[in-house]
């Protein structure tokens, strides 16, 4: 089995390309990190919300999931990875603002472990998750990613 590496290179501090319009631009995540932690905030649109003028679920599973990948991104500048699983939990709704915090539980040599937390603009839990995400190979010129 080949092990999956991390870019040799690791970007700047500005962790999240933005040379390119992605699915989580097309949300409109405003994304940050904070120490080892990463913040999101998506602020609402009408067309994220559900028929009871919530956020949908998938929106905010994909705010989660971005969450976590960016506390990956956080503490293995240049690494890529796939989410492999992910466990939600849904425990209020809101159509304001939304501030999701993701970190990194544990990492291997092939996997991250994480979890993250939804609040609404009042600080109420709404949402929580974790993932364990896989490592993607990346271009000639990668090293492993190590644990610590």
């Amino acid at each position: 089995m080949t092990d999956l590496t991390c870019a040799a290179n690791a970007p700047g501090p500005d962790m999240f390309p933005r040379d390119r319009y992605t699915f989580q631009e097309f949300l409109g995540l405003e994304r940050w990190v904070d120490g080892e932690v990463v913040r999101v905030r998506l602020r609402h649109r009408p067309e994220l919300m559900n028929y009871i003028d919530s956020f949908h679920g998938g929106v905010l599973m994909s705010v989660l999931d971005a969450a976590m990948a960016g506390a990956i991104r956080a503490q293995m500048p240049g690494c890529s990875m796939v989410t492999i699983d992910m466990a939600t939990h849904f425990m209020g709704s809101t159509r304001g603002e939304i501030n999701a915090v993701g970190r990194l539980l544990k990492r291997t040599r092939t996997l991250c472990f994480c979890a993250a937390d939804i609040y609404d603009e009042a600080g109420e839990l709404i949402a929580s998750a974790t993932g364990s995400f896989k490592y993607r190979p990346v271009a000639a010129g990668a090293v492993q990613p190590t644990r610590e």
